[in-house]
């Protein structure tokens, strides 16, 4: 799992060290991101909706899925659950969001305790 709960600090923690309080979170959301902009502009800032993006031609979009934490400051952690680029409904794809829903899902459980 690309994340980690430490319930007893009330912390989450991303693989790669980035970490925040519980009571830092402001909102979170499961989000398909352009893989072309990958890690050269603010995460999660150009996204895919249903594997849609409006680019010209009929190239189908390379993404990461992955689930974007935006803080009480305004600031994202990114927790990125593809490691690789996927395609939009392939295999590794579905898998991607499989798990992206149940991270979510303990997430928000831990917010609204």
């Amino acid at each position: 799992m690309c994340v980690k709960f430490h319930d007893e600090e009330k912390r989450l923690e991303v693989n790669g060290g980035a970490s925040c309080l519980y009571n830092d979170i402001q909102k979170c959301s499961i989000q398909n991101e352009d893989a072309n902009f990958k890690g050269k502009t603010k995460p999660f800032t150009h996204t895919i909706l249903g594997g849609a993006t409006f680019m010209a031609g009929a190239v189908e979009p390379m993404m990461y899925v992955g689930i974007k934490v935006v803080l009480k400051d305004n600031s994202v952690l990114p927790i990125y659950v593809s490691k690789e680029k996927v395609l939009f409904n392939s295999n590794k794809y579905l898998n991607d969001v499989k798990e992206a829903n149940a991270i979510l899902k303990k997430l928000e459980k831990r917010l609204h305790v």
